[in-house]
């Protein structure tokens, strides 16, 4: 059997897992891909050596986040704690600490976000990512010709994007009626619509985030697909957004 194939069932039996987990247990499993993937980013930033201070700080903002009304006020204490850490006791250069604060408090609001999700959402979740990336490589394969990010992500093209957005909007709005989470209305297609952008938009930045500091993978977790991050950048772009939209009004129960 192959890598990828043994990946693509560890993967499996992982969301299957999680689909099943409530509570406390839910928390963790949250929380251990989580750290993870803060894992992957130290070691892609240079900063491994670092690990035990941000791992603390992830897990309490993620913990804070999945108990707290008011979320929001993770985003600045991440911020300040990251920042009093690395560059006033560790001395880490700004073209490091910059882009590796930014990583890191999205990762954190995405994975935070997540982590008080129910088994709907995730499946919700995983049919909006699921369909875009899915679509957006068949487009690209039969229709690309135009790239769309040549210098970040050559592969990509605008003819996979378009397909990959339009065809993930009617999947996800077909799943999220039969799951009940929203309802059938022009504006709940347009942000549908949105959230497949925003799906393409974590994939990209993950891609620059490797170029920038020159790596293939995020690490190598997950056998044949590379690290945890490679396979949820999309989902933790969509979380936050999703979570939005639904206290806003689309959701029926």
């Amino acid at each position: 059997m192959s890598d990828r194939i043994i990946g693509a069932l560890i993967v499996i039996a992982y969301a299957l897992i999680m689909l099943k987990a409530t509570g406390a247990f839910y928390l963790f499993l949250v929380l251990f891909l989580g750290l993870q993937i803060i894992g992957e980013l130290l070691d892609i930033t240079g900063l491994s050596e670092y690990r035990f201070v941000p791992f603390v700080i992830f897990t309490f903002s993620i913990v804070l986040f999945s108990h707290l009304h008011h979320r929001e006020i993770i985003v600045p204490l991440t911020i300040l704690s990251l920042f009093f850490y690395l560059t006033i006791i560790e001395n880490i250069e700004s073209k490091t600490f910059f882009p590796f604060t930014l990583t890191f408090t999205y990762i954190t609001i995405g994975i935070g976000s997540i982590a008080t999700f129910n088994w709907k959402l995730l499946v919700f979740l995983i049919s909006i990512v699921w369909s875009v990336d899915t679509l957006a490589y068949l487009t690209g394969r039969y229709f690309g010709k135009h790239k769309l990010a040549p210098a970040i992500s050559p592969k990509k093209t605008v003819e996979g994007s378009v397909g990959g957005s339009i065809g993930g909007t009617i999947i996800s709005l077909i799943v999220g009626t039969r799951l009940g989470i929203i309802n059938y209305s022009a504006t709940t297609v347009g942000i549908l619509f949105a959230l497949t952008i925003i799906s393409q938009i974590g994939d990209l930045f993950e891609s620059y985030l490797k170029r920038y500091f020159d790596v293939k993978d995020s690490g190598n977790t997950i056998p044949g697909h590379g690290g945890v991050l490679d396979r949820l950048d999309s989902s933790i772009a969509v979380a936050p957004f999703l979570l939005m939209f639904l206290n806003s009004g689309i959701r029926l129960f």
